[in-house]
C-alpha cells in the first residue's frame, strides 16, 4: 500500500535520515518509534508532502507520490495538537473538510456524514459545543473524525497523545487503535514512547541516528533487537558482544560476572525493580529482585541459562 524506497532527506546538506525503505500494508497500523531528533517526524512530513525528499521514492497503491503536492495526496496528517477552530462548534469543525476540501458534497449529505462520524467517535452529545469546552481526549477524537471524513488512503499520526496526561493517554490510544481497526484504516503512527509503539502497531519500525535500524512484528523486535541502537530504543536488557541478553535472564548474583551500580528503585505491576548501570557496557537495565538494594552500591549480575525444549 505505502512503499518507501531508499528515502533520504537533507537540510543544508546535513542528512536528517537516509536509506529508509519499508512498506505498510493496507489496513495495517505501523508504529515508527525512535528518540527525539532521529528523523521520524521529518519522514512523516515528507510522506504528507509538507517536505520534499532529497532522494528516494514514495508510492501509494503503486502510484508514484514522490513529487505530488500535499493537497493532491490522499493522505491526512494528525498533529500533536488537535488544531480545531476555536470559533466553530464540534459539528462545524468536522464539516469543515467536507465543505472546503476535495470531497465536495451537498449540505444535506455533509451533515449526514458528519453526524455518522461523530456517532462513531462517541461525540454526538458534544456536537454543539466549542473546543474550549472539551477535554484534550475529546478534542483529539473530533480531530480524528474530521480527518477520516476526508476518506484518506493513509492516515499519519504524529505523537497525537503526547500532550495528554498518562491516564487519559492510555485510554485514548487503546480506543484509537480499536477504532482504526474497526474502520479498516491504514495508518503510520509516530512516537518516541516504546510502550505506545508496541501497543498501537501491527508492525514496528525502529529509527535512530537517521537510519531505519530494524522492522518487524513488535514481539520479534522487542525480544531480538539486531543491534545496541534498537535494544536501547525498544527492549529491556543488555546488548553485548554475544548479542542481546533480555532483562528476564538477568539476576542479582554475588557470583555473577557483570558488575553494576544501583541507580534507584522502581515500582510497577505489584513488583519492585531496580535500575542498574553496567559501566563496562555503558548501558542501563531494569531487573527484578527480592533483595533490598541500596542506591549507589555495587552488585553483580549473572545470566540465567535458557532452558532447552525437547
Amino acid at each position: 500500500m505505502l512503499t518507501i524506497h531508499q528515502a533520504e532527506k537533507q537540510f543544508d546538506q546535513l542528512p536528517v535520515f537516509r536509506g529508509v525503505s519499508f512498506t505498510v500494508k493496507a489496513g495495517e497500523t505501523a508504529s515508527l518509534v525512535g528518540p527525539s531528533g532521529c528523523g521520524k517526524t521529518t519522514l512523516l512530513r515528507t510522506i504528507a508532502g509538507l517536505e520534499r525528499l532529497s532522494s528516494g521514492t514514495m508510492q501509494l497503491h503503486g502510484r508514484d507520490m514522490t513529487s505530488v503536492p500535499p493537497e493532491k495526496r490522499p493522505v491526512v496528517l494528525l498533529f500533536q495538537d488537535a488544531l480545531l477552530f476555536p470559533h466553530l462548534t464540534v459539528l462545524e469543525n468536522v464539516l469543515y473538510g467536507l465543505k472546503y476540501g476535495k470531497r465536495r458534497l451537498s449540505r444535506k449529505k455533509r451533515n449526514e456524514e458528519a453526524e455518522t462520524m461523530l456517532a462513531k467517535v462517541e461525540m454526538t452529545g458534544w456536537k454543539d459545543h466549542y473546543p474550549a469546552q472539551l477535554s484534550g481526549g475529546q478534542q483529539q477524537r473530533v480531530s480524528l473524525a474530521r480527518a477520516l471524513l476526508l476518506q484518506p488512503e493513509l492516515l499519519l499520526l504524529d505523537e497525537p497523545f503526547s500532550s495528554l496526561d498518562a491516564h487519559l493517554r492510555q485510554q485514548l490510544r487503546l480506543w484509537v487503535r480499536r477504532f482504526l481497526k474497526q474502520e479498516g484504516v491504514t495508518a503510520l503512527f509516530v512516537t518516541h514512547d516504546r510502550e505506545e509503539a508496541v501497543m498501537m502497531g501491527d508492525h514496528l519500525l525502529v529509527m535512530k541516528d537517521g537510519l531505519l535500524q530494524q522492522e518487524g512484528a513488535p514481539e520479534d523486535v522487542y525480544t531480538a533487537p539486531v543491534n545496541e541502537a534498537v535494544a536501547d530504543v525498544i527492549s529491556d536488557g543488555l546488548y553485548c558482544e554475544e548479542g542481546f541478553i533480555g532483562a528476564d535472564r538477568l539476576q542479582v548474583d554475588p557470583e555473577g560476572e557483570l558488575e553494576a551500580v544501583v541507580e534507584h528503585a522502581l515500582y510497577a505491576y505489584g513488583w519492585r525493580f531496580y535500575r542498574l548501570t553496567v559501566h563496562t557496557l555503558s548501558q542501563t537495565v531494569v531487573v527484578h529482585t527480592e533483595e533490598e538494594l541500596t542506591e549507589g552500591t555495587s552488585v553483580k549480575l549473572s545470566v540465567k541459562e535458557v532452558p532447552e525444549h525437547d
